[in-house]
C-alpha cells in the first residue's frame, strides 16, 4: 500500500480494521497534515463495476461540508489499491467510548443525538442516505466532544451493486431499520431509526433487539416493539426518552420526518437543566471537603477520648478536636461570604446544589445501566472477600504461629521480624478490603447527599445570610445560563463577511437580549435577597404578606423572562449552526429573533 501511495501520503500506523477494510493514520505530504486513509477490501477493487460505483458514490460524499461529517479529501484508485482519504479525527468511536466508560449521561446523549441528526439531515437534503448508522461510524472528537459521522456513501454504493459478501457493508443487523431489513426502498427516516438504536444503546449499554443470529435480530426489528428506554433509564429527561422511543417506531411515517425535527424535539431536554457557575462548583468541592474533614475529626476525637481514663483529659482532648472542627465549619462560612461578595444569592447556591445532586444521581444511574455492571460488582465483591480472608489468615498466622511467650512475663509475647512483616501485610490487606468495600457501597453517596442537603437547607440559609451581612450584591456575577447557550453573537462572527452584513440587525438584537438577560439575573438576585429579608420580619401582618406576595411575583416574572430569553438565544444559536452548515438562511435567524 505504501508503494502505491508513495509521493502523496506517508503511512504512519494502523488505526483499526473491520469488515470494510483497514484504516491507517498517514500524513498528507503536500499539505503536511494528518489524514486517515481507509483501504477497501480487494474484492471491491478487483471488480470494475463495483469500483466505479464506489468511486461515484464516495465522490458525492466528498462534496459534503458540514462540521459533524468527517470530510473526505480524496478518493484514490491506484493499481490494485482502492481507498479514500478522510480528515483525521483525534478521538474515538462511540462504540469505543461505550466499551471504555459505559452508557452516556443525559446531556451527552442529547448532544450526540442532535449533532448526528444535523449531519444526517444535511446528507439527506443532498439525496444521500447513509444506510449504516452505528456506533462504529460515529466519531467523538477528544478535545471538544463533537460527534462526527463517517463512511457516507459506502453502504449505499455496495448495497446498490449487490455485493453481499462483505459483512457489514450493506448494514449491520442490530442497527437496521425494519424497511431496510425487509429489502424495501429506504429514505432518511431509515437512518433516523438506526440513530434511535444507537441512542438506545448509548444510554442503556445494550441494543433493543438481540438474538442468536442475524436473521433472528432482523425478525425482531420487523415484528417486535422496542422496549421503552425509560424502563431501563428512568433518570433520563422525558423529552429525550420520548424522542428515542419515537425514533424506534416501526412505521417510517410515525418517526420524525427529518433530522431537524429531531433536533427541535430535543431542545427541551438540552435546556432543561441550567449550567452551574464555576464559582458554585468550586464552593461545592471546598465546602464538602471541609465538612467531611470536620466530621472525620469529630469521630477520631470521640474514639480517642473514649480510651482516656481521666475525665479531665477526655474533656481537653474533645475540646481540641471540637475547636479544629469548628474552624473548618467557619471556613465554610468564609466561602459563603466570598460567594455573596461575587453577587450570588442563596437561591443560586440552593439551585446549584440541587443540579449537582441530580448530576450525581444521573452518573450513578448511568453506571448501573451498563449491561455488565452487576457482573463487575459481583466480581469485585469476590475479590475483596478473598483479599480480606488472605489478610485475616496472615494476621492469624502471625498472632498464633509466629510469636512466642516470654518466660517470666505473663501475657508477654515476642515476635520475629518475619512475623512482624506478615502481621503488617495482613493488617494492610484487611484494611484495604474494608476501605474498598466502603468506597464501593452506597454509604459515600448517602453521605454526599446529606452534605448537599446541609448546604442547601435552612441552616445553610441562615449561615449564608449571616456571612453576607454588610455586602452589596455585585451585578457582575451571572446566574447559571442554559447549558446550550454559547454566545450567538460569537457564532455570527465566524460566518462569511457577506452573511455577517445581512445579520447586522440581528447582532444588535442579540446584544440587547444578552444585556437584558444579565440585567434580569441581577434583578432576580436583588429580589431574592429582598424577599428573604421580608420573610425574616417579625409577625404575620397583612402588609408584610402583601409585600412578600408582590416580591415573589416580581421575582418569578424576572425569572420567567430570563428563561425565555435564554431559550431564544439557544434557538438562535441552533439556527446559526444550520446556516453555517448550509441548511439554513439568514432570514431564519431574523425570524427566530423576531418571534
Amino acid at each position: 500500500m505504501q508503494h502505491a501511495l508513495d509521493g502523496a501520503y506517508a503511512i504512519e500506523r494502523e488505526l483499526g480494521r473491520g469488515g470494510m477494510g483497514a484504516v491507517f493514520l498517514a500524513r498528507d505530504l503536500a499539505l503536511d497534515r494528518p489524514v486517515a486513509i481507509k483501504v477497501l477490501p480487494p474484492e471491491l477493487a478487483a471488480r470494475p463495476e463495483l469500483r466505479e460505483r464506489f468511486l461515484r458514490e464516495t465522490r458525492t460524499a466528498a462534496a459534503f461540508s458540514h462540521p459533524n461529517i468527517v470530510p473526505v479529501h480524496a478518493v484514490e484508485a491506484r493499481g490494485g489499491v482502492l481507498c479514500f482519504v478522510m480528515g483525521y479525527v483525534d478521538g474515538e468511536t462511540l462504540a469505543e467510548r461505550l466499551r471504555r466508560a459505559g452508557p452516556l449521561g443525559a446531556s451527552e446523549a442529547v448532544r450526540l443525538l442532535q449533532e448526528t441528526a444535523w449531519a444526517l439531515s444535511y446528507a439527506h437534503g443532498r439525496g444521500v442516505v447513509h444506510r449504516d448508522v452505528k456506533p462504529d461510524n460515529i466519531l467523538l472528537e477528544r478535545a471538544t466532544g463533537r460527534a462526527l459521522v463517517t463512511d457516507f456513501g459506502i453502504a449505499r454504493a455496495t448495497a446498490a451493486s449487490g455485493l453481499t459478501a462483505v459483512g457489514e457493508v450493506v448494514g449491520t443487523p442490530h442497527f437496521m431499520s425494519p424497511e431496510q431489513a425487509a429489502g424495501e426502498t429506504v429514505d432518511g427516516r431509515s437512518d433516523l431509526y438506526s440513530l434511535g438504536v444507537v441512542a438506545f444503546c448509548a444510554v442503556t449499554g445494550r441494543v433493543p433487539f438481540d438474538g442468536t443470529s442475524s436473521q433472528a435480530v432482523l425478525a425482531k426489528h420487523l415484528t417486535e416493539a422496542a422496549p421503552a428506554v425509560a424502563a431501563l433509564r428512568p433518570d433520563l429527561p422525558a423529552p429525550l426518552a420520548a424522542a428515542i422511543d419515537r425514533l424506534l417506531l416501526k412505521e417510517p411515517a410515525e418517526r420524525f420526518a427529518s433530522g431537524e425535527a429531531l433536533v427541535e424535539a430535543l431542545d427541551a431536554a438540552r435546556i432543561a437543566r441550567p449550567e452551574v457557575a464555576p464559582a458554585l462548583r468550586v464552593f461545592h468541592v471546598k465546602a464538602g471537603g471541609l465538612l467531611r474533614n470536620a466530621f472525620i475529626l469529630l469521630v477520631i476525637g470521640w474514639a480517642l477520648s473514649s480510651r482516656v481514663k481521666s475525665d479531665a483529659d477526655r474533656i481537653v482532648d474533645m475540646m481540641v478536636f471540637l475547636a479544629v472542627a469548628a474552624g473548618l465549619v467557619l471556613q465554610v462560612g468564609a466561602e459563603m461570604r466570598e460567594l455573596a461578595r461575587s453577587g450570588f444569592s442563596f437561591g443560586d447556591l440552593q439551585q446549584a446544589m440541587r443540579i449537582i445532586r441530580e448530576e450525581q444521581r444521573d452518573t450513578v444511574a448511568q453506571r448501573r445501566a451498563a449491561p455488565d455492571w452487576r457482573i463487575r460488582r459481583r466480581r469485585r465483591a469476590v475479590i475483596l472477600v478473598l483479599v480480606a480472608l488472605l489478610g485475616a489468615g496472615l494476621l492469624a498466622l502471625a498472632m498464633f504461629a509466629m510469636r512466642r511467650p516470654l518466660p517470666g512475663q505473663p501475657g508477654g509475647h515476642a515476635i520475629s521480624w518475619l512475623g512482624l512483616v506478615v502481621a503488617i501485610a495482613g493488617a494492610v490487606l484487611v484494611m484495604l478490603a474494608f476501605v474498598s468495600a466502603v468506597a464501593g457501597s452506597r454509604a459515600p453517596q448517602r453521605f454526599e447527599g446529606r452534605i448537599v442537603a446541609l448546604l442547601s437547607g435552612g441552616l445553610a440559609r441562615r449561615a449564608f445570610a449571616f456571612a453576607s451581612r454588610g455586602l452589596r450584591a455585585s451585578r457582575s456575577a451571572p446566574l447559571p445560563t442554559p447549558a446550550g447557550n454559547r454566545g450567538p453573537v460569537t457564532a455570527i462572527e465566524s460566518l462569511p463577511k457577506p452573511v455577517r452584513r445581512r445579520l447586522t440587525g440581528a447582532v444588535r438584537r442579540l446584544e440587547a437580549l444578552e444585556a437584558e438577560e444579565v440585567g434580569l439575573a441581577a434583578r432576580e438576585r436583588e429580589l431574592e435577597a429582598t424577599l428573604a429579608e421580608a420573610k425574616r420580619g417579625a409577625g404575620a401582618d397583612a402588609a408584610r404578606n402583601a409585600l412578600v406576595h408582590e416580591l415573589t411575583a416580581a421575582r418569578d416574572a424576572a425569572r420567567e423572562r430570563r428563561t425565555a430569553i435564554g431559550a431564544t438565544l439557544e434557538r438562535t444559536r441552533l439556527q446559526l449552526l444550520r446556516l453555517r452548515s448550509g441548511l439554513g438562511r439568514p432570514e431564519d435567524v431574523e425570524a427566530e429573533l423576531g418571534a
